[in-house]
C-alpha cells in the first residue's frame, strides 16, 4: 500500500529525528545551566551584601558565567540555523516533459524515473502545467485515445501548483497537503528550477513533521 510506503520513508528518517531532539534537549540544558549560573551569582551577590560572602566569592561566580557563555558560543549546536527556502530541500534539474511530447513518452518517463507525475515545460522552459499517471489512464485511455497521438499539453492540468523557490519549508508543506500532491513544483524567475518530493522531505524533515505530512497527503488517496 502506498500509505505502507511512505511510512517506510518516515522510519528511514528517525535516525535524523533523534538526532534533531537531542539538540533539541541540549539547548534546553543549557537554558537550565544558564539559569542556574545566574541565580547562584545573586545569592553571592546578597551574601556579599549583608557580609556573609567576600567579593572574591562573587568574582568566582562572575568567573563561571563568563566561562559558561563563551562555551556555548563556541559551540555549533547552539548557533541558530538560517530558515531553509524551497531551493534548500528541492532536488535541481528536474526532469519533465515537453508539452508536445506524446502521452506514450511521458508515461515511459514516469516509469523510467519511479514517479507518478511530471511537469509540462515549453520551449521558454517555463512550466505549463502537470500531468499525472492517472490523467493519462483516465482522460486517455479509458476514452479510447491513442497515447501516441495524444500531447502532454492536450491533458495539462488547468490549475497549476507551484512554489517560489525563496518560499519557507511551511509554506511548501502547506501546499502539498492542502491540495494533497507528492511532487511540488519549484519555481525561480518564472522558470523551473527544481522538483521537492516526499524523498526530498524525507532528508529534510524531523520524523514527526513527516509523519503529520504523510498523514495528511495520503488521507484520502
Amino acid at each position: 500500500m502506498a500509505f505502507d510506503k511512505a511510512f517506510d520513508t518516515v522510519k528511514a528518517s528517525t535516525k535524523r529525528g533523534l538526532a534533531s531532539g537531542r539538540a533539541r534537549m541540549e539547548r534546553t540544558r543549557a537554558q537550565r545551566q544558564r539559569a542556574k549560573l545566574l541565580q547562584e551569582l545573586g545569592e553571592v551577590c546578597y551574601a556579599e551584601h549583608t557580609g556573609q560572602a567576600t567579593h572574591d566569592a562573587v568574582a568566582d561566580k562572575l568567573d563561571a558565567l563568563d566561562y559558561y557563555e563563551q562555551t556555548v558560543r563556541e559551540r555549533p549546536s547552539a548557533r541558530r540555523e538560517p530558515e531553509r527556502q524551497a531551493r534548500d530541500i528541492m532536488h535541481p534539474d528536474a526532469e519533465c516533459v515537453d508539452e508536445n511530447e506524446s502521452l506514450a513518452t511521458a508515461a515511459r518517463k514516469m516509469r523510467d524515473l519511479g514517479v507518478g507525475s511530471l511537469p509540462i515545460c515549453g520551449a521558454d522552459d517555463r512550466l505549463h502545467g502537470i500531468i499525472t499517471d492517472r490523467d493519462i489512464a483516465v482522460k486517455c485511455i479509458a476514452e479510447g485515445k491513442d497515447p501516441n497521438q495524444v500531447t502532454a499539453r492536450d491533458l495539462a492540468q488547468e490549475t497549476l501548483i507551484w512554489v517560489d523557490a525563496s518560499a519557507d519549508v511551511d509554506e511548501v508543506l502547506h501546499q502539498m497537503e492542502d491540495h494533497q500532491i507528492k511532487r511540488l513544483p519549484v519555481i525561480e524567475n518564472h522558470r523551473l528550477v527544481g522538483i521537492i518530493s516526499e524523498a526530498d522531505l524525507a532528508h529534510n524533515l524531523d520524523e514527526h513533521r513527516l509523519a503529520e505530512f504523510v498523514e495528511k497527503v495520503y488521507a484520502t488517496s
